[in-house]
């Protein structure tokens, strides 16, 4: 995927000269406190702030980019769906994670509550989207699934502070080559998903040649 840029309608948020960052301005007259999560919304209404979406759909094969999330503790993270009806999202209320995927929200611990960086993984045929701290290379989470054949736009959500997106990145070796890699095994720790019905073989040739890498140098 090459470099995408984000775009929004909302008078909350405000998007640099380059399109790749956005920063949640407390001044609105539409929205002067942040959208955070109630306690008793169900999992499809949870995520309440304003998306940013990127111009770019989606629809087939796997895609790699990151998030810089330093300046901000009240955000969502992850992907929408093209008609806007579904979202899978890594989402952060001050200390508290969340994963929300398909009618599912649960708690994530995994996450460091400092994390800078944001790495999003994403296997359309695979249905898998999986998110990763770059800086430790550790496995945060994955949400298994299956997206709308229509496709999906990367979308963040912002209720504090700023978020950057970097794109046109290639997809990290560990990615594939960790011992947490989602594509190693069944391996299923306290909030962690496993997809189950995720073909090894449609990355097996991805993963040979990477390790052939690893033992050349």
């Amino acid at each position: 995927m090459g470099c995408l840029s984000l775009w929004t309608l909302h008078l909350s948020h405000r998007l640099s000269q380059s399109h790749l960052a956005v920063t949640y301005s407390e001044s609105s007259p539409l929205h002067p406190h942040p959208l955070i999560r109630k306690p008793g919304l169900t999992p499809n209404t949870t995520v309440l702030l304003l998306l940013v979406r990127a111009d770019v759909i989606i629809a087939r094969g796997q895609y790699y980019w990151e998030v810089d999330v330093s300046n901000s503790s009240v955000y969502t993270v992850g992907v929408i769906s093209s008609d806007g009806c579904r979202g899978w999202w890594l989402e952060r209320n001050a200390s508290a994670f969340h994963a929300v995927h398909d009618g599912s929200c649960k708690a994530i611990v995994t996450v460091p509550p400092r994390v800078k960086t944001l790495g999003i993984f994403l296997s359309f045929e695979g249905g898998i989207l999986s998110f990763r701290n770059p800086p430790t290379q550790e496995h945060l989470v994955t949400l298994p699934t299956h997206f709308s054949t229509s496709g999906v736009l990367p979308a963040l959500g912002l209720g504090q502070g700023r978020l950057r997106l970097r794109c046109g990145l290639p997809t990290p070796s560990y990615v594939f080559l960790g011992k947490n890699s989602t594509y190693r095994g069944p391996c299923c720790p306290k909030g962690v998903w496993w997809h189950r019905k995720v073909s090894f073989q449609l990355v097996k040739r991805v993963i040979q040649k990477f390790e052939k890498l690893a033992l050349s140098d």
